[in-house]
């Protein structure tokens, strides 16, 4: 009896592990995924002082020019 409540706990361990395993597997591969299929994204330098921001991150004013942030933005 004692022999196969220890066969027992070892596959039961051995289901978890493997598991796991395929787990973060699974978690690695999409982020590997994730890098290969993101497309580069336009960067626009801000009027006021030149640095270069993602197009999804720039703050534009009424005609349409980029800046880094609201307080450029605001200051022309």
């Amino acid at each position: 009896m004692k022999y196969l409540l220890l066969f027992v706990v070892v596959i039961v361990g051995l289901m978890l592990h493997k598991k796991q395993r395929a787990a973060r597997h699974a978690v690695a591969s999409q982020a590997a995924q994730a890098r290969r299929l993101r497309a580069p994204e336009p960067m626009h330098a801000c009027t006021r002082c030149g640095v270069h921001v993602p197009a999804s991150r720039c703050v534009w004013d009424a005609q349409q020019h980029p800046y880094c942030c609201a307080e450029h933005a605001r200051q022309g």
